[in-house]
């Protein structure tokens, strides 16, 4: 191709050369191609090169502009997670945020208008994410005394049956070991199996959501019911695990048939007697991870103990010095709860090991919600079933103090 430049002088050129300013293509007398024929070939060359750089080139992901993350990002600090667990939420997450608020508004979630449409029961609400139930979990695990102590089995339907062992002889699990003569005849030994039922329990729960919250971030309504749901979930669960009479309800560790019972020696009080006879009662098997539970005021009557025969105090308790280590008493660590009896009661002083305390999760957490209960308050009542069940594995690794 040949081109004029602005002093008049032609020169020759590629056929992809970009025009500067001034110059101009020549016209090529019998072929009859004008300057714009000219500059239309050379434009639809350029734009076949970009196209194919295009097809050439594969997609690039932008790290930070991703729109559909799998994960929700949590927080790392241990502090701040305390308060905010989720950082950045993932679309499973968001898309559970809006079925809630939609839920809240009187919609119909997403979540269930697939179920409405088959005609199904939707009164039970939806099932919340993994990420967010498995938050919730960790969260009253944090909170809670027995969940993080126990021993937590999933529970793939309804009913599950579990073999424990049988300790109510002087064998262990009622297998008999002895040592025999060489062609002596053996002695058989049957082991000797209990069962363990864990039937899945309905816990509901109801709690009132502002309508301000609902206008709020996406990330803070997340974060503001893993905490609701949490602190509600650990305070129940751990009044249950110790005190549930077992029927509609899990079976507490002071309720459970087998626990060792050691009686008080003096009526509403805590003496020296009894807490010395609770650690004899405790098997030397079960010492390892044991623990003390009592009321705060079950430690007052214990900060400086007596016994039953005079007025002289000694110091069983001892404090720590250290912020998050418990204080100890026999060289155990006590826990302070509300969860138990009132002083006096029969288990206002417990001393076990929990590892022996068996809980089955059924599933995880779903939610549902109204906004008649509360409606002259702004207020959205929230309601979430967790299906859960728990009893003593081993009763004989518990020792509580009765009237």
């Amino acid at each position: 191709m040949n081109i004029i430049k602005p002093d008049g002088t032609e020169v020759e050129v590629a056929d992809d050369y970009v025009l500067q300013k001034g110059e101009k293509v020549t016209e090529e007398g019998e072929g009859g191609e004008g300057e714009e024929k000219k500059l239309n070939a050379i434009l639809d060359k350029k734009i076949d090169k970009i196209v194919q750089a295009i097809k050439d080139t594969p997609q690039r992901k932008v790290i930070g502009v991703e729109a559909n993350i799998e994960k929700s990002v949590m927080e790392t600090d241990p502090y701040y997670r305390k308060f905010r667990p989720f950082v950045q939420l993932s679309k499973k997450m968001e898309f559970f945020v809006k079925d809630v608020v939609i839920l809240a508004r009187g919609g119909v979630p997403t979540s269930l208008q697939k179920a409405l449409s088959e005609g199904d029961d939707t009164a039970g609400g939806f099932t919340v994410p993994e990420e967010f139930n498995a938050e919730v979990i960790r969260y009253s695990s944090e909170e809670a005394v027995v969940r993080p102590r126990a021993r937590v089995i999933p529970m793939g339907r309804d009913i599950v049956r579990y073999p424990k062992l049988d300790q109510s002889s002087d064998q262990f699990a009622g297998v008999e070991l002895f040592y025999a003569e060489e062609s002596e005849l053996k002695a058989a030994s049957q082991p000797k199996f209990g069962k363990i039922v864990l039937s899945a329990k309905k816990l509901i729960g109801l709690c009132p959501v502002t309508d301000e919250l609902l206008e709020d971030s996406a990330i803070n309504i997340a974060n503001f019911l893993v905490a609701l749901f949490g602190e509600a979930l650990a305070y129940k669960e751990d009044k249950m695990f110790l005190i549930g009479t077992g029927m509609a309800q899990p079976l507490g560790v002071i309720n459970a048939t087998g626990i060792n019972v050691v009686s008080r020696n003096t009526s509403t009080k805590i003496v020296l007697e009894d807490i010395f006879g609770m650690d004899t009662a405790l098997p030397a098997w079960a010492e390892a991870g044991a623990v003390w539970l009592m009321t705060k005021a079950a430690r007052e009557q214990v900060l400086f103990i007596g016994n039953t025969n005079t007025t002289n105090k000694i110091q069983l308790l001892y404090p720590s010095l250290q912020p998050g280590i418990p204080a100890t008493m026999l060289g155990k660590p006590i826990v302070l709860t509300d969860k138990l009896p009132a002083l006096g009661s029969k288990g206002d002083i417990l001393l076990g090991n929990f590892a022996h305390y068996l809980i089955g999760d059924r599933g995880v957490i779903q939610v549902a919600s109204s906004i008649h209960d509360r409606f002259r308050y702004d207020e959205t009542t929230f309601r979430f079933v967790k299906r859960h069940d728990g009893q003593p594995a081993i009763p004989k690794a518990f020792v509580v103090l009765s009237p």
